[in-house]
């Protein structure tokens, strides 16, 4: 069997390069690669064809790469509310034991929920399971391998204040002896041997990193508080070493930031820099808490931030600074970490979410962000953060093929009402993952007309509920008595984070207000 040509049509194309649409327009693929993009007029003419997708209804856009992610979510919608100092005492009880198969199902499902909302490509952040081979990291890269997603896959790793914002000796001190007894010896903290987490890592980046030219394995620190010096110059030289990547939690909470200047005399990003550890290959994971000083040394790392802004308001965390970020000429790409706004992982909702975000209302001349700079932005960093820098994020000759094709009827209606409206600007307002009909990465048809083809969704939903009710949400003895441990040391948060939540900072936009300064509140009561 030869190589497959395809035509792809819509009306138009969003290409995002030297043009940033043509109406009317087509893509050929060929194998893996696009091997042409315009006028479809012109390459219509060029067939013939294996297949035709897409016409003068659809509109064709390259596929949205989620820049922060976690596969071990998306079986726990609505469970990840808190604030995330909060939730990491929680973490290590989420689930009850399971098997490699499980992870499979569950990274499946993750990736379902992915294609499904328009992302053709992911930086995966896996906690992993210390009981299984390999913390269970094959499993999910097998997942990612069956379904023909393009992901950089890290396993995390942390070392110190594993429990909270202080020693772990500190934060034990704190508990009744025989409550912080217990603690030490449970997985709270979630911080497995270092040791055998970069031998883990070793094996799959000489068996893993580069398969089907989809599969990247990058190393993953887990955030600032949570990694010693030690361990990030660590990662810094095996991500050199296997020339593959890092991706790290950085600045997304205010207490971090605190925490950073507290513990270190300077900033998170500070600290980085001079640890030689930011640079291009890097993805900062939210990057709320960012302040003036740190964006020129952001800006000039390369390195990549990827604002998850249902997240970041989900638990808490604030509103990602994406207008100064992009205006110091910073990097920033997208992501809904496994929580996405509506736990359906729709990356169109995010990229929405996060353009109303941007804006500020004391700056009239520029309220909205500039649809096709965000777009851009997301393609061109999206590939940086997935180590497959100039390859994919947009549609030209010679890349990579991941592309979208969406019905435009309901994007685009009623008649005649988005007329005089620049096209991408309705494109990103409107956009859902309900419009969306074919997916296609590294040339490969993962979705067609609506049906995944990579993924049996019918049989993998039967096997998933099975696993769900036997053992992920039936946790034994043991994990419920986990469980219970997070509940039991809560009590002792709020001393830890009082302060550094209180703190003032210098906000970088207003939109609200607690009151007027040297204005006194009267109320009217003469009734009139």
């Amino acid at each position: 069997m030869g190589t497959l040509r395809t035509l792809v049509l819509g009306d138009p194309v969003v290409a995002l390069d030297r043009a940033a649409t043509i109406e009317d327009g087509a893509v050929i693929v060929t194998g893996t690669t696009i091997e042409a993009v315009g006028s479809r007029e012109e390459l219509a003419a060029r067939g013939p064809f294996d297949r035709v997708i897409g016409g003068p209804e659809h509109i064709v856009m390259p596929g949205l790469v989620n820049g922060h992610f976690h596969s071990e979510l998306s079986v726990g919608p609505g469970h990840y509310q808190y604030v995330f100092e909060q939730a990491n005492v929680h973490v290590h009880g989420g689930y009850g034991p399971a098997l490699e198969r499980d992870l499979y199902l569950i990274a499946q499902h993750s990736i379902a929920a992915m294609i499904r909302g328009g992302q053709t490509a992911a930086v995966d952040m896996y906690y992993g399971r210390p009981s299984l081979p390999r913390f269970g990291t094959e499993p999910v890269l097998q997942a990612y391998a069956d379904s023909g997603f393009r992901v950089a896959f890290g396993l995390v790793a942390r070392d110190q204040h594993i429990y909270a914002h202080e020693s772990d000796e500190c934060f034990l001190e704190r508990l009744p002896p025989a409550l912080a007894a217990e603690v030490r010896a449970s997985p709270m903290g979630y911080a497995w041997p270092l040791d055998e987490v970069f031998a883990t890592y070793d094996h799959l980046a000489r068996t893993w990193d580069g398969y089907d030219g989809r599969i990247r394995t990058v190393l993953a620190p887990d955030w600032t508080p949570a990694c010693s010096d030690e361990l990030y110059l660590r990662c810094r030289r095996l991500a050199d070493d296997y020339g593959t990547g890092i991706t790290s939690h950085v600045l997304e909470t205010r207490a971090e930031m605190h925490f950073s200047h507290d513990h270190y005399g300077m900033s998170a990003v500070e600290r980085l820099h001079r640890l030689g550890v930011l640079g291009p290959d890097m993805v900062c994971a939210h990057f709320v808490w960012v302040t003036d000083e740190e964006l020129r040394i952001f800006a000039d790392s390369g390195a990549v931030a990827s604002n998850n802004p249902g997240s970041n308001l989900r638990l808490s965390a604030g509103i990602a600074r994406t207008r100064d970020i992009m205006a110091s000429g910073g990097r920033v790409a997208f992501g809904t970490d496994g929580i996405s706004f509506n736990d359906d992982e729709d990356m169109f909702a995010e990229l929405r979410l996060a353009s109303y975000l941007y804006r500020d209302p004391r700056d009239f001349e520029h309220v909205r962000a500039d649809s096709a700079t965000l777009l851009r932005a997301a393609g061109e960093n999206g590939a940086r953060a997935v180590r497959h820098d100039d390859r994919i994020g947009r549609l030209a000759p010679g890349l990579l093929a991941d592309l979208l094709v969406l019905d435009r009827t309901r994007i685009t209606a009623p008649a005649g009402r988005y007329d005089a409206t620049p096209f991408l600007d309705v494109l990103v307002d409107r956009a859902q993952r309900h419009d969306l009909r074919t997916v296609m990465i590294n040339g490969q048809v993962v979705m067609d007309d609506g049906v995944l083809t990579t993924i049996d969704e019918a049989a993998l939903a039967t096997e998933l509920e099975s696993a769900l009710r036997s053992r992920v949400y039936r946790p034994d003895a043991r994990t419920r008595r986990h469980q219970e441990l997070g509940h039991l040391v809560s009590g002792v948060l709020p001393d830890i984070y009082r302060d550094p939540y209180a703190r003032d900072v210098v906000g970088g936009t207003l939109f609200n207000a607690r009151a007027v300064p040297g204005r006194a509140f009267a109320p009217d009561v003469t009734g009139g």
